[in-house]
């Protein structure tokens, strides 16, 4: 396809393509005429997304970055323009409608007919969508109120679908907080209270939104608040109970004291076990001694005298262990003053001394005489210090025998200390985490009480919707020259269209693109009613396209002499009607116009057009005849001239019988043959024309006989599947096949 071509097609179409433009255009503005007023009321809001610290921009960041700023804008786009929203609107235009001496005047569309609709019905909803927007509700708790809504709303054209694509509008100013929210209608005060009301209602239902979202965050933390208080109370209590049973006071200077009690006990226990260890050597070396000077004291110790006195003492012995290890232990729990604990300790050390004298006396007045019980004066010293060491003694064993019950006391005490100072640490931990969590929701908690009572709403109204005192334009010129642009538009692509799909050899780039074969001539289409060969070629005629057809023929005459493989040319073409009776005539007529010597020989007998236009034949051709009658062909074929509709010069031509037979049956091909050659010896051109490729096979039957052949081919044709095997078979003939001939083409083609 070549540019030029589409370019030439447009201009040759150029009154259609504007005929469309303008018929486009009329019928825009016809249209638009017809389209009542448009009446436009707008307001402008402040939404508060940039510099407002409000609902979309986030309470904690000064610096707001585009793209947070856009999808806040889309999300108020959404929630603006959503049902609910618009429900509102619609619940005021028709509320307002059904009942406009509630606003004292009349309704905005009183063309609508509710004949169908009962009064009462309607006078319930009128008080149904009243209530709605007292409550600021937008949905409907019944489906039937909703399904009996919808249709009112469609009588009116109040209906969501309709008012929000064809009446509301709103759009962000620019890179501004501002957003404009306007309203087209028929009426004036129609869009003036709708986009007022539509404003109003809009921001109205947003606080409504927000204060029961506050309320409920409001509540939620209140009680969580509530649940973290008592959860901290449960926990000091437990810890609390723990203690007290436990008494723990000072769980660390317990602890502390406990383990300066084990280390004073274990001093004391190491002078205990000094005492008790000196002693012990004591008494052994007292007893060594005693046995060299007094053997029978010391023999006589083991024996212990049983009478009344005996038992009082060991009775006060008892009792004064008794206190003796309860003054011991207290000194060693702290327990009361620790110095008169001391003093009555020495004090009663002291009385047991005494006492355990008085018994040791007793016992050595028993058994010794009354003689030697004064005499002996070592042994009794040795007896009095062996006695003293005894007392020791115990008064250290004793000691010891406390100090092991304590210090096994105060080890248990000291292990459960650790175990109630990890629970008792594990717990402050919890009653810790507690008081935090508890204070991180009383500090929320307050500041949403403070937002909430301080929070003022982001919506500002900048400008009140007005009354617009005249409509808004229609545009209809800017409609009209674009409907216009539109239709010459349509036209040039429908003509571009047109033409790519034509699939018609209409150009010899077209046929060379569609066949590959190669072309020796190419003809225009003229008037053939009009065209006369002889006055034609003799002057100009002054018409561009006959004259234009002249050089054509004149071309295609060239190119024939050209062929210098033989002179008998079999002119065919793949379909019938293509003018193949017209080409060989004319190109005869220029043939004879050069003293060419030039015969004609019918040979299609499915469509004889040359055989139609037969005459007498001329003098010149008489030996034909003969030739005729020696090959035996007088029975199909006659010697004749032609004398076609475009006053021709005559021509010598050999016509055929119109037989149904192809060329060859019922004739000698020998003979057949030898008449052709004969011919070919007297003229320097004879021309067989050919029948249709696609339809019979008589072309392929005569191929053997000619020398060269020619291909008709017409511009108007299309190319289809019976024509490309024609082609092929073309293409197969080699260089016997010297070229095609394109007929009819449109002049305007042929740049």
């Amino acid at each position: 396809m070549e540019l030029t071509y589409y370019l030439s097609i447009l201009w040759r179409r150029k009154w259609l393509i504007l005929l469309s433009a303008i018929l486009a255009g009329l019928l825009a503005n016809y249209l638009i005429s017809l389209k009542p007023p448009v009446y436009k009321s707008e307001t402008i809001l402040s939404t508060g997304v940039i510099d407002y610290t409000g609902i979309n921009s986030g309470k904690d960041n000064p610096f707001l970055q585009k793209l947070q700023v856009d999808m806040s804008f889309n999300t108020f786009m959404e929630f603006v323009t959503s049902r609910r929203c618009v429900n509102l609107l619609s619940f005021h235009l028709l509320n307002h409608d059904l009942s406009p001496e509630d606003f004292g005047d009349g309704p905005f569309r009183d063309e609508v007919a509710l004949m169908n609709y009962n009064e009462e019905e309607l006078q319930d909803l009128t008080k149904l969508l009243s209530t709605k927007l007292d409550g600021l509700k937008p949905e409907f708790d019944r489906s039937e109120d909703q399904l009996y809504f919808n249709k009112i709303a469609k009588e009116y054209k109040y209906d969501y679908e309709t008012l929000k694509e064809n009446h509301i509008k709103i759009q962000r100013m620019g890179e501004t907080d501002y957003v404009k929210i306007s309203f087209e209608s028929e009426k004036p005060e129609l869009s003036a209270f709708a986009v007022s009301k539509y404003s109003k209602s809009f921001i109205d239902y947003f606080e409504s939104l927000r204060r029961s979202e506050n309320d409920v965050a409001l509540e939620y933390l209140t009680e969580s608040a509530s649940t973290k208080k008592k959860e901290l109370t449960k926990k000091q209590n437990l810890l609390k109970d723990y203690q007290s049973n436990k008494q723990l006071v000072d769980l660390e200077s317990q602890r502390e004291a406990t383990v300066n009690q084990l280390k004073d006990l274990e001093q004391k226990k190491n002078e205990a076990q000094q005492a008790i260890n000196a002693n012990t050597k004591t008494i052994r070396e007292l007893e060594r001694l005693m046995e060299t000077a007094a053997p029978k004291v010391v023999n006589s110790l083991p024996d212990k005298p049983d009478n009344a006195k005996t038992r009082l003492l060991n009775k006060k012995i008892v009792n004064l262990k008794a206190q003796l290890a309860e003054l011991t232990n207290n000194i060693i729990d702290g327990i009361g003053n620790k110095r008169k604990n001391q003093s009555l300790l020495r004090s009663v050390k002291s009385q047991l001394e005494t006492e355990m004298k008085a018994l040791a006396k007793i016992q050595k007045d028993e058994i010794l005489p009354e003689e030697e019980r004064d005499d002996n004066t070592i042994a009794n010293e040795l007896f009095e210090r062996h006695l003293s060491a005894k007392i020791e003694l115990t008064s250290a064993e004793e000691e010891m025998a406390i100090i092991g019950i304590k210090e096994k006391e105060l080890r248990i005490r000291s292990k459960s200390y650790v175990d109630d100072n990890a629970y008792v640490l594990n717990l402050e931990r919890e009653i810790e985490k507690a008081k935090d969590d508890y204070s991180r929701v009383v500090i929320k908690l307050e500041e949403e009480r403070l937002l909430t009572k301080g929070e003022d709403s982001p919506f500002t109204i900048i400008e009140h919707a007005q009354i617009p005192e005249k409509a808004e334009s229609d545009k209809k010129a800017l409609f009209t020259a674009f409907s216009g642009v539109v239709g010459g538009s349509m036209a040039t692509f429908f003509i571009f269209l047109l033409a790519f799909l034509d699939n018609t050899m209409h150009s010899p780039n077209q046929f060379k693109v569609f066949t590959g074969l190669p072309l020796i001539g190419n003809i225009i289409k003229i008037n053939q009613k009009k065209l006369d060969l002889q006055t034609l070629f003799s002057i100009d005629s002054g018409n561009n396209t006959f004259e234009r057809f002249k050089e054509l023929v004149r071309d295609l005459r060239f190119n024939m002499e050209k062929v210098e493989d033989g002179n008998i040319f079999l002119v065919t073409s793949p379909r019938e009607d293509e003018g193949k009776s017209f080409l060989i005539t004319v190109l005869a007529h220029s043939l004879l116009l050069k003293q060419k010597k030039v015969l004609v020989m019918d040979t299609n007998f499915k469509r004889n057009t040359l055989s139609t236009w037969a005459a007498n034949p001329l003098p010149a051709s008489a030996g034909i005849h003969q030739l005729l009658v020696d090959a035996k062909l007088t029975e199909h074929f006659a010697v004749t001239s032609i004398e076609s509709p475009f006053n021709n010069t005559p021509i010598e031509s050999i016509s055929n019988s119109g037989r149904s037979q192809s060329p060859l049956e019922g004739l000698n091909e020998a003979e057949f043959k030898n008449f052709l050659q004969r011919l070919s010896e007297r003229y320097d051109y004879v021309f067989l024309e050919g029948a249709a490729l696609n339809v019979y096979s008589d072309t392929k039957e005569l191929i053997d006989f000619s020398d060269n052949v020619v291909a008709v081919f017409s511009s108007d044709s299309t190319m289809r599947q019976a024509d490309k095997d024609s082609i092929a078979f073309l293409q197969g003939l080699g260089d016997k096949f010297v070229g095609s001939v394109l007929n009819r083409i449109n002049i305007k083609n042929m740049s």
